[in-house]
């Protein structure tokens, strides 16, 4: 058997490419382990051609790897022999080119069912829901009796129906012990023993419902081992196939969103069953974790019988007793974790593979449900991994996007694990720009991610494929040109993330175990129980403040060394954390309570916020752990230090006496804001280890701008993030004792650049820059190479930090080119069912259906069109084929998710196809192949039979005795015109600004604008440059000088360095900028192309952003 050594294999694959060359090389060009590896859908017909042609395209833009992701839409049967001979050809195609590959589990996902295919052969492997229903008596001889009418349903099994006594303690109802079981009152009249309350819980075993995962499936019971195995078997089996490339240009498997409960668990506690005939149905009571033959498992392993206890998983106990509930999250975890991922981690490293992916993540409470404990999970990753979906970063209105990434990274932290996956971008819209990639991304990595794997690159947009959690990031796009730029700079980004570490010296304390106390209470679920809140709040609040910290769960402190001095320290760390928060916690096991006080007694510092821990996994009030804490903090007071050992404790209270005291009368700011200021006052004074930088802000404020500090061996990598809206301008001084130079690395040109010791750096929204601190070189240290290509923008791409010594505007006019045709959308059509005065009749047998909608064309548009195209013209294939062709221009009709064919039989005898269409009457030609957007698109030209008025478009969809064909999506005209609503004109040639006012509001791709200036007073002196800037741009742009290529800019600030491309005399400048697909498909007119003024800047030179 092969033996994985998984530390060094992960070591060795991160670090091997800087074995070669210097950072700075690899700086400059990262490898393709660095670059973005997307998920790639292979969501059509898998042709060998076209899956060729696509990876080409995507290495020829930087793209430095794919994830092989059977998605929908996809036309060969997962794991068939025609969908593996997909997967070894792009894997070959891959290895040709230097890429790495990464084998997906699923048939879309989540992973577990093999595409329901497993849980429809094998009904014992369904995931099963313990299903709790809920009666009261209310005691007191209020009812004398209760009749047990539960119904039952469909796969469901009753486990009991116990009754509890039941008392109400401080306005919390608690359950008393050893409850009556009534199992056998089902469907009669119970009496009670007693005129106490009772709460009666009927308990049942209840298979997750058909449909909650694609294909109507059923999910995994992800708790029970041997239905794991099944699903290595039918899913990870097959994939052996490929083991040729394991280890090499295959490097793991990426498994996607798996749970112990899944996602109606994850989001709610109801079991959901949505029918036809009542979309809001859901089945009483709440639902928990459950597996087939559980209560004999847990009895072996446990030593007792759960059922007894199975109310404290909603109630709180009457003797105190917790043990049940924390040992029934501690059981589904273990069985979970160890069934499900360690059984693949051991899987692929019995072939070389690594295991990679991501789960449920946010926030804690939806952790708790759905994975256990996610930090035991990721434990099991070889590279930590999370989702995240949808634009926007984490802010003080949702920090728990703080928490999903900074989880992932601290387990890497902890564990020694090299790499942070992270699938990004998705569900984020067609309008997603690139400005807001850029802030997302940098955000990811700013928290630690380091391998980012988009969401997604589609093989195909056909129809409903468009819509499945758009963006793409691919060839449809129309960044898709400039992509190259996008994909240096993730790989730059991921570079120094994964070739540097953080040290922090404070850690936060996982609430779980107090999410799983405090998640049901009184019968009632909470999820957003306080302790959660006071995690993702204080998480936000320490980020403000430039203050980094790791979370840490429990399982990870009993592991722990405590170092006299340095606090917790972690296998393979050399530095410890001091410092050790604890955000609302009220659950801690009585061993760890006991670690903390040796931790405080050697140094360390313990920080209480919200609460101090009284309660232990077994026991409410324990004795123990009060002991324990009474040592550490006594009779502390808010806010006061208190030296204990040679370490010190401090209690921060919210909500209490004596936080309102401290707040003081009259304050209106929120209570839990000012005490996490006051948290945060405090850690700053403690910390040892102060930051390098210190930052004075000109313009904004101090929480626009966040610092982390990173290390490579020695030297410190200081990372600066604008995350605000708005411009920034910091001057940076240095605390550091060595005379160590300033170095900027420049993440868009690849450049790295010594900086001035009076530097003042100016930050766009959402920018991110790197700077570190090492040995003065007395030169920038892109200078050393003379084949490195720094897009005339190493340390200089900043131009508003120059000093402006004159100004040149160039005029409001531009010459306007479309690169692609422009587009009519065609989305509202008269439809005639059942047509009897169609073009083509069907009455017998048959039907015909009539879409039919009208534009107008202009007389100019006609005669430009029929003397362009010359008297002998034929229907254009160019839009067909990969180019346009200037000499024969066409209006050409596209249709999506459509088939084209010939009925059989009568068809075939009536020489009838069953999707006819007439342009003015005319039948046109067949439907071919376009390459406009997408080669699964449908076109034909319609050019020949357009009228100058009004034009009438049918598509006929035929029936003969088959099944009716029909026009599900919206068609497209594209081609030279300009429109105007629905009238096509003469393109313009000149415009101002947005191209949508000019004709173009459906247009996604790039404009290229145009204008010719002479320059007879710019001639700069030897230490001035010329810069080229435009207001704004929506939304990439590339900078054309005298047909010299200045580079591409993807955000703010669009501007360029243009003196070496500018001369005396005429010049002529050409911007191509690109907007998003979200005027295309989205149906919104977004403002497009070159928008406000556009000048040439002279300036004083001078070094990286110095003013």
């Amino acid at each position: 058997m092969q033996t994985f050594k998984t530390q060094d294999a992960l070591r060795d694959m991160s670090r091997q490419p800087l074995g070669e060359d210097s950072l700075e090389a690899q700086f400059r060009n990262p490898a393709p382990i660095f670059r973005p590896q997307p998920f790639w859908f292979l969501n059509h017909r898998l042709e060998k051609p076209e899956l060729e042609q696509q990876i080409e395209a995507m290495h020829k833009a930087g793209v430095g790897g794919v994830v092989l992701h059977a998605r929908h839409g996809m036309q060969s049967d997962f794991l068939s022999d025609e969908f593996m001979d997909a997967l070894e050809f792009s894997t070959e195609e891959c290895r040709k080119r230097n890429m790495v590959v990464w084998l997906y589990d699923e048939d879309n996902w989540p992973s577990g069912t093999v595409g329901g295919k497993l849980t429809r052969q094998y009904p014992e492997y369904r995931m099963r829901y313990l299903r709790v229903e809920e009666r009261r008596l209310p005691g007191g001889g209020a009812a004398a009796s209760l009749k047990l009418d539960f119904a039952s349903y469909e796969h469901q099994a009753l486990i009991a129906i116990l009754a509890y006594r039941a008392i109400q303690r401080d306005g919390e109802w608690l359950l008393c012990s050893n409850p009556e079981n009534i199992t056998g009152f089902l469907n009669q009249e119970w009496v009670p023993k007693t005129d106490d309350p009772y709460v009666i819980l009927a308990c049942w075993s209840c298979e997750i419902a058909e449909g909650m995962t694609f294909a109507q499936g059923y999910y995994l019971d992800t708790l029970n081992p041997e239905a794991v195995q099944a699903f290595i078997r039918l899913s990870y089996e097959p994939l052996l196939r490929l083991k040729g490339q394991y280890g090499k240009t295959i490097q793991g498997v990426f498994t996607d969103e798996p749970g112990l409960m899944i996602h109606d668990g994850f989001f709610g506690v109801e079991a959901i069953r949505t029918d036809v005939h009542n979309v809001q149905a859901t089945l009483p009571g709440m639902v928990f974790a459950w597996s087939h033959g559980m209560v004999e498992r847990f009895r072996d392993e446990n030593g007792y019988d759960p059922i007894p206890h199975l109310g404290a998983l909603l109630y709180g106990m009457a003797d105190g007793s917790r043990s049940f509930r924390q040992q029934y999250y501690e059981t589904i975890t273990r069985w979970y974790v160890g069934g499900y991922h360690a059984a693949i981690r051991t899987w692929c490293e019995r072939h070389g593979l690594l295991y990679i992916g991501h789960t449920l993540e946010e926030p804690v409470w939806g952790q708790a449900r759905s994975q256990g404990n996610q930090t035991r999970v990721l434990q099991q990753f070889h590279y930590t991994g999370v989702d995240y979906l949808t634009s926007g970063i984490g802010t003080k209105d949702h920090p728990h996007r703080i928490v999903s990434v900074k989880t992932a990274a601290s387990v890497a932290q902890l564990e020694g694990k090299e790499r942070v996956v992270c699938e990004s971008f998705g569900a984020s819209g067609h309008a997603y720009s690139m400005r807001q990639r850029r802030l997302d991304a940098n955000f990811m990595a700013f928290l630690g991610v380091n391998l980012f794997i988009p969401h997604a690159f589609y093989y195909s947009f056909v129809g409903y494929r468009k819509t499945d959690f758009p963006p793409t990031e691919f060839y449809h796009a129309p960044h898709w040109p400039h992509y190259r730029s996008f994909a240096d700079y993730i790989g730059r980004l991921s570079l120094l993330g994964a070739c540097t570490r953080r040290r922090p010296e404070m850690l936060i304390m996982s609430p779980i175990h107090t999410v799983y106390d405090r998640m049901f209470v009184s019968g009632l679920s909470d999820k957003h129980p306080a302790c959660d809140r006071f995690f993702s709040l204080l998480s936000d609040r320490l980020l403000r403040h430039s203050l980094d910290f790791d979370y840490v769960d429990e399982c990870q402190l009993r592991e722990a060394e405590i170092v006299q001095g340095s606090g917790f320290r972690f296998t393979g760390q050399e530095d410890g954390y001091r410092i050790l928060i604890l955000p609302g916690l009220e659950v801690m096991s009585r061993e760890i309570a006991a670690r903390l006080v040796s931790f405080v007694s050697e140094g360390g510092v313990l920080i209480a916020v919200g609460a101090i821990p009284q309660h232990s996994e077994c026991q409410r009030q324990d004795p123990e752990v009060m002991r324990h804490m009474d040592a550490l903090f006594g009779a502390s007071h808010h806010g006061v230090v208190n030296n204990v050992g040679k370490g010190a404790v401090a209690y921060f209270a919210l909500g209490s006496a004596d936080l309102n005291e401290a707040a003081g009368s009259g304050s209106d700011r929120n209570l839990e804001e000012r005490c996490f200021e006051n948290v945060c006052s405090l850690l700053r004074s403690i910390l040892k280890r102060q930051p390098i930088l210190s930052l004075d802000l000109t313009m904004g404020t101090h929480e626009d701008i966040v610092m982390v500090e990173r290390y490579r061996e020695d030297t410190p990598f200081i990372w600066l993030l604008n995350w605000s809206d708005q411009d920034v301008t910091v001057r940076v001084s240095s605390s550091d004792s060595r005379s160590n130079a300033r170095y900027e690395w420049d993440l868009e040109s690849g450049g790295v650049a010594r900086m001035t010791d009076s530097a003042e750096l100016r930050f766009a929204p959402g920018e991110l820059r790197v700077i570190s601190l090492q040995p003065d070189r007395g030169e920038d240290l892109a200078d050393d190479r003379n084949d490195v290509k720094t897009d005339n923008r190493t340390g200089e791409q900043h131009a508003p930090d120059l000093r402006i010594t004159g100004e040149l505007p160039l005029g409001d006019s531009w010459l306007f080119r479309s690169h692609g045709p422009n587009v009519l959308l065609l989305d509202r059509w008269q439809v005639t069912l059942n047509d009897r005065e169609s073009r083509m009749n069907a009455t017998m047998p048959g039907q015909v259906n009539t879409y039919r909608t009208i534009f107008t064309v202009s007389a100019e548009l006609i005669d430009w069109l029929r003397e362009a195209r010359g008297p002998n013209a034929q229907p254009s294939q160019t839009m067909l084929d990969s180019a346009r062709s200037p000499t024969q221009p066409s209006i050409e009709l596209i249709l999506d998710d459509v088939e084209q064919r010939i009925p059989s039989h009568i068809g075939f005898l009536q020489r009838r196809r069953n999707i006819e269409i007439f342009v003015n009457g005319a039948r046109q030609e067949s439907l071919r192949p376009s390459r406009w957007q997408d080669p699964y698109y449908s076109a034909v030209d319609i050019t020949p039979h357009l009228t100058e008025g009004e034009n009438v478009l049918e598509v006929l969809t035929v029936s003969l005795l088959e099944p009716m064909p029909a026009v599900s999506y919206p068609a497209f005209l594209i081609g030279p015109f300009a429109a105007h609503g629905q009238r096509l004109t003469v393109q313009p040639e000149l415009l101002s600004g947005d191209w949508c006012k000019a004709g173009y509001p459906y247009y996604a791709g790039i404009g290229g604008y145009s204008q010719q200036l002479s320059i007879t007073d710019m001639d700069p002196a030897t230490e001035e440059e010329i810069w080229l800037e435009a207001e704004d741009i929506r939304e990439t742009a590339r900078l054309y000088v005298n047909e010299h290529d200045a580079g591409v800019r993807l955000w703010p600030p669009y501007s360029w360095n243009v003196t070496s491309y500018i001369k005396q005399g005429d010049n002529v400048f050409r911007i191509e900028a690109a907007n998003t697909l979200e005027n295309l498909y989205g149906k919104k007119a977004l403002p497009s192309g070159v928008l406000g003024q556009v000048k040439l800047v002279r300036r004083i030179a001078g070094s990286s952003s110095t003013s």
